[in-house]
């Protein structure tokens, strides 16, 4: 029955004031799913009414969460977000399945198998629920600005086939007196209407800690505000998080988190399938992208994603016969001072012969000396010559 958790509310309201009438067309109702083969319904509908009998209490069921959370209204395309009442400014964005890319997304391998847990999670609930488990509903992303927090939350809603509605939580905030606490209660209960996922990008823009001395009262309402949405949210839809400044949450907030992931700066083979992906529309060699994933440690994907674009504009101006992947890097740094921020970047400012000593010593990867030739655009005899000042064995 489509809406059945609407009636089911609507019993469970009427049942607050035992009425025998009230009773009997339920009881009827009861009969009608049974008969109509709407088992689960039926079931729903006569816990709720043997609850009544024993205690007065409501038992939660498996349909009552299982239907609030997948099944709800559907979300047309026609349907519009909520908005601002004083200036009509939107309060989310709806993105629809259709507008979710589904490209793989490049994370270090550690991250992968939680991520999978969650969606495996959250796209067989009714596995918990037959056994009274309570699904974990929300999860906060954190870490470094950059890392793919949003895409991820992105292709999470992208394979739960769901539209996710993203709203910038430092886009809600009015300087109007209780409107930012009024502007979230209405992008909650618009998020609780439909089937969705709830993306609160830029989290802690309000999730503040309440006893920050920099923040004034309101604050504190509006964080109040913002845990009775999350706690109303909790069994009947999908919510994400993201935040880059996860110790400015307050403890309660955090708390109210059954899943929390840290998302990490990429690790080297993760920096290395960024820097193909990024530069799959030129020819550069195995090892000038070695190069790219080496000298962007401590970087970010999006950082790496500029500086790969910075790299193809470079390749276009010069001819692959004169392209130099290390002379592209230090041109690079030079314009953008990365050097002063990382000790691989330093050694781009020096000299080449120093930095091929690194080069083909260290462990991440070890550059044989052909591979050098090609990185600096010099004859393997100079890269003999730069090797042999500091000792080093040659690798052909």
């Amino acid at each position: 029955m489509d809406h059945f958790s609407i009636v089911l509310a609507l019993a469970r309201s009427a049942l607050q004031n035992p009425n025998v009438a009230v009773r009997q067309h339920l009881e009827r109702l009861q009969e009608a799913l049974t008969s109509a083969g709407s088992s689960e319904e039926a079931r729903a509908l006569s816990k709720l009414l043997s609850g009544d009998e024993r205690s007065g209490k409501i038992e939660p069921t498996r349909v009552i969460l299982t239907r609030a959370v997948v099944a709800g209204e559907v979300m047309s395309p026609t349907v519009r977000p909520p908005a601002d009442r004083e200036t009509g400014n939107l309060l989310a964005q709806i993105v629809h399945p259709a507008q979710l890319n589904d490209r793989p997304l490049v994370f270090n391998a550690s991250l992968q198998p939680a991520v999978d847990s969650l969606v495996e999670e959250w796209t067989h609930l009714e596995k918990f629920l037959a056994l009274s488990v309570r699904p974990p509903l929300n999860c906060l992303l954190f870490g470094a600005p950059g890392t793919g927090k949003t895409q991820l939350a992105r292709a999470i809603a992208k394979r739960l086939e769901l539209p996710l509605v993203v709203a910038r939580l430092d886009g809600l905030i009015s300087s109007f007196l209780g409107t930012t606490a009024r502007n979230i209660a209405s992008l909650f209960d618009f998020a609780n209407r439909y089937q969705c996922v709830l993306l609160l990008d830029e989290f802690d823009a309000i999730a503040k800690i309440r006893d920050d001395p920099h923040e004034v009262g309101e604050i504190k309402r509006v964080v109040n505000t913002l845990l009775q949405c999350l706690d109303s949210r909790s069994s009947i839809g999908f919510t994400l998080a993201i935040t880059n400044h996860e110790q400015l949450l307050d403890s309660a907030i955090w708390r109210r988190f059954d899943v929390r992931v840290h998302v990490p700066k990429p690790d080297f083979a993760s920096r290395q399938a960024i820097v193909e992906r990024y530069t799959a529309g030129i020819t550069l060699s195995d090892a000038d992208r070695r190069l790219l994933a080496w000298f962007t440690e401590g970087r970010s994907g999006a950082e790496i994603e500029t500086l790969c674009n910075a790299i193809l504009r470079m390749f276009v101006l010069k001819k692959s016969d004169d392209f130099s992947m290390a002379e592209a890097l230090r041109v690079n740094a030079q314009l953008s001072a990365d050097f002063r921020e990382s000790p691989r970047q330093q050694k781009l400012v020096g000299e080449f012969e120093a930095l091929a000593r690194t080069l083909v010593t260290d462990e991440d990867v070890r550059f044989t000396q052909g591979e050098l030739a090609q990185i600096f655009n010099r004859d393997q005899s100079t890269i003999s010559r730069w090797l042999k000042q500091d000792g080093v064995p040659r690798r052909r």
